[in-house]
Formats: C-alpha cells, sequence, structure tokens
C-alpha cells in the first residue's frame, strides 16, 4: 500500500501537480475555498485508489501469462488466454480512469489556486 501511495504521488507530481499533505489541507467548514479543498482531497484519495487498482491488475495480468505458460492441454490454454484477455481489458479500463482522475485532480487544484487567489492576503 505504501508503495502505491508512493507512486500515485510521484505520478502526480510528475504532472506538475502539487499535492497538500491531507490532514493539515482539511480547511475548516466556514473557511474561504473549504469546498474547493474538498474536492482535491476527493480527487486525490480517488486518484489513489485507481493507482493501487492499476497495480493489482499489473499483478493479475502477470499471474494469467504465467497460467498461459502452465497449462498443459489445448482446453486449459484456451480458458487461460481468456482469463488473459479479460485481464488486459480491464487493465485498460482502469488505466483510462486514472488518466481521467490526474486531469480532475489537475482542474481541483486549479481552482483551488484561483479560489485562494482572489482571497485577501491576512492583514499581520
Amino acid at each position: 500500500m505504501t508503495f502505491a501511495r508512493t507512486a500515485a504521488a510521484a505520478a502526480v507530481l510528475a504532472l506538475g501537480v502539487t499535492i497538500a499533505p491531507v490532514a493539515g489541507a482539511v480547511a475548516a467548514p466556514d473557511a474561504p475555498c473549504a469546498q474547493k479543498q474538498t474536492q482535491l482531497d476527493r480527487a486525490q484519495a480517488k486518484l489513489e485508489s485507481l493507482t493501487a487498482k492499476l497495480a493489482a491488475k499489473k499483478e493479475a495480468i502477470a499471474e494469467a501469462k504465467a497460467e498461459v505458460k502452465a497449462a498443459d492441454t489445448a482446453q486449459e490454454k484456451r480458458s487461460a488466454k481468456a482469463d488473459l484477455a479479460t485481464a488486459k481489458e480491464k487493465k485498460a479500463k482502469v488505466k483510462k480512469d486514472k488518466k481521467f482522475q490526474v486531469k480532475r485532480v489537475e482542474r481541483a487544484q486549479e481552482h483551488l489556486d484561483r479560489c485562494l487567489a482572489k482571497q485577501p492576503a491576512p492583514a499581520a
């Protein structure tokens, strides 16, 4: 799980999106831009979830490939190849979902940045 979080953070940072720590990012409900921060936090959580799912799908493909190699009869080989094709389709769907979620995170970050820029500077 730690690897999945690290991979998600690296992927998001590679795209130039800054991630605020979730624990410190929780704003008070009456704070300006609290809704935008909540949306960003949810989008980042979903991205982490999709990253973990993608890793699991990759493992499933590796297992399916091993089953194809280990198949003895033609029937087993056909079944294993069908399982491999299904695993590849599922991975493609999760990969596509992750791609769109990265865009959602970027957009949520932009909205939060714009909202924060509109706020007056705190008086010292």
